[in-house]
């Protein structure tokens, strides 16, 4: 193979095929006319532009495939099944992409080659990551993948499943504690002691999932504790070439990147990019008040993580999953109030990342929350991952076992959206929260569609975001950089995002005082451009409006008049709950009465009847 056909081959979708034999199909063979075989199971799709092959009625196996793609971050997701040989003489190739495969095409490293030469914190963040897969796994039955060597890849700091394998008899996590307690002399010097307790008891079986994971977060936190961390923040958004106003919202404020302008509870700590839906007179107003109520809620849950001995990971995430869900309420509220139906309801994407200092502690834990399509990619040197999963119509068919990812897209309303804050009732809402590691420089570049849209970013990865990190390219640059960029290659949406770089290193000073005094302007003048794009009702959310989340904007004063009158009184007390059941029901009951018509509290049926029976108060349904 020449060096031409070698460039055009790293283009190419590398993918697994599963039953393949090497002897029948060797090396440069095709599958069917169509796959080539590059080496062992590793083939590409000769016909990417074409739709693969699907049989009439999906096998068990496959169905399981499907549902447990939702954990696109880690696991491979179905691409085709081919039926070959003659009709009593069948055999099966199952392909899978998204698959451990490298730029070069070759299998990424398993984890028992890779542990041993990654840092203290990677080696707690690998095994962290196993674990976590465990009880998704053990639903479908498929957690014998875990104890298999082979299958359990390392690609960068992401665990990943080249295939998957069911469980012929019964497995159990002590297993896991029996293979890695092998690894031991490999272990780093900082973690040897805790980590060969941990082994030698999960080996026991004296753990559960739950308390195993737990165990683990106890060892990373005593590790990052001598671990510097330096996170720094930037955003930006812009209208885009065919949009007359921008429906968009992002924090930090696009008026206030300079970090001393910044709340010092939220600085260095939070990113949010939202994406208004229902037309200019709607969606600014939904993705400004979401942007507006998460700070007021974000600044009380970190003031208290730092104070709250009883601060648990998953408290935590409930806490965040509590604060969408008092979001979304406000919003239905207000659509409720102006009688908004169908399309005209107003409501917004969520994507943010929150990086909590339980006790007052550097936390090296990055939580994200998202809600539609607006997306999070963790950027490192050596790869781009996205961890977020859009809540779109293709991606609920797929991970329902209902068809290959494929075909769920060529659906007319695929990318229709299938849930945002504010369209309906919080008892229909499923905000998603997962949690990661920072164990290595990276970027979370935090988006809306505008610009991730016909995966740009990974065309973005080589020359715009890579550069950031191993050339130390400013932030406010970088977001503009991809802002016009995005217009070259998009252009059809809005344009936000949020860049958070993350560096295992002391905070650079004489960097920090260069870039403070030279973030770019975003209130310099720009010229309307016309909206010559033809949008179906049906469009998940592609008319956007004006420039948003710029402090003392007209979509800021329009916000103000839709908030409830006590709003400024009750900012605090809107806040989420801390982790105890009665603070929970407490805080829900505030967020009833703030919203005047009780709406929010008839979402919960717990709060209304502790209601009924305990305050003299009458919320009416």
């Amino acid at each position: 193979m020449d060096k031409q056909e070698q460039a055009s081959v790293v283009e190419q979708q590398y993918l697994w095929a599963v039953g393949l034999d090497p002897d029948t199909f060797p090396p440069q063979s095709l599958i069917g006319d169509r796959y080539r075989v590059l080496s062992s199971q590793i083939v590409i799709d000769t016909d990417s532009h074409s739709l693969p092959e699907l049989p009439l009625e999906f096998q068990t196996y496959v169905v399981s495939y499907l549902k447990l793609s939702r954990l696109s971050l880690h696991l491979p997701r179905p691409y085709s099944l081919l039926l070959l040989g003659e009709e009593l003489n069948l055999s099966e190739v199952f392909l899978l992409e998204n698959v451990p495969i490298d730029r070069e095409g070759q299998l990424c490293p398993t984890l028992a080659e890779s542990w041993g030469n990654a840092s203290a914190l990677r080696q707690i963040s690998l095994l962290w990551q196993v674990l976590n897969l465990w009880q998704p796994l053990a639903e479908q039955n498929m957690t014998r993948t875990l104890i298999d060597p082979k299958l359990v890849r390392v690609d960068g700091k992401w665990i990943r499943l080249l295939e998957l394998q069911a469980d012929v008899s019964a497995v159990h996590i002590s297993q896991l504690g029996d293979m890695w307690v092998q690894w031991l002399d490999l272990a780093k010097p900082e973690i040897a002691e805790p980590i060969a307790e941990f082994f030698y008891s999960l080996g026991r079986g004296e753990y559960d999932i739950n308390g195993a994971i737990a165990h683990l977060d106890k060892i990373a936190i005593a590790v990052i504790k001598d671990q510097p961390l330096t996170v720094r923040i930037a955003s930006a958004t812009d209208v885009g070439m065919q949009r007359e106003h921008n429906e968009d919202a992002c924090y930090p404020d696009v008026k206030h990147q300079k970090r001393l302008e910044q709340p010092e509870g939220l600085r260095d700590r939070l990113a949010i990019v939202c994406d208004g839906l229902g037309g200019h007179d709607g969606g600014e107003i939904a993705s400004a008040l979401a942007i507006k109520t998460l700070e007021q809620q974000l600044k009380t849950l970190l003031q208290q993580a730092e104070s709250d001995p009883d601060f648990t990971a998953q408290g935590f995430m409930a806490q965040l999953e509590m604060a969408t869900r008092v979001v979304n309420n406000q919003i239905v509220a207000i659509n409720d109030q102006q009688h908004r139906q169908a399309q005209q309801r107003m409501g917004t994407t969520l994507v943010m990342a929150v990086m909590p200092r339980p006790m007052g502690q550097i936390s090296n834990e990055v939580y994200v929350v998202n809600v539609g399509d607006s997306r999070l990619y963790c950027v490192t040197k050596d790869n781009l991952r996205q961890v977020t999963l859009d809540d779109d119509v293709a991606t609920r068919e797929t991970t329902l076992g209902y068809n290959f990812y494929a075909y769920s897209t060529q659906r007319i309303d695929g990318g229709a959206l299938i849930q945002a804050l504010g369209t309906r009732g919080s008892d229909m809402l499923v905000p998603r929260v997962q949690r990661f590691f920072i164990d290595e420089d990276c970027l979370l570049l935090l988006c809306s569609d505008g610009l991730s849209d016909f995966e740009r970013i990974e065309q973005m990865y080589q020359d715009y975001l890579l550069p950031i990190l191993t050339q130390g390219k400013p932030l406010d640059r970088s977001c503009q950089d991809l802002i016009d960029k995005a217009n070259e290659l998009n252009g059809h949406d809005n344009i936000t995002l949020a860049i958070m770089r993350c560096r295992l290193a002391e905070a650079d000073i004489a960097e920090d005082e260069a870039i403070e005094g030279n973030f770019i302007n975003p209130d310099q003048p720009k010229e309307d451009k016309a909206d010559t794009a033809d949008i179906s009702p049906s469009d998940r959310h592609d008319d956007e409006a004006g420039m948003l989340a710029v402090g003392e904007s007209s979509a800021d004063t329009e916000v103000e008049k839709q908030l409830p009158d006590n709003f400024d009184s009750a900012k605090t007390e809107v806040a989420v709950p801390k982790q105890t059941n009665i603070a929970f029901i407490v805080v829900l009951i505030l967020v009833a009465l703030i919203l005047g018509s009780g709406f929010a509290a008839m979402q919960f049926p717990q709060v209304r009847d502790w209601v009924q029976k305990n305050t003299p108060v009458k919320i009416n349904k």
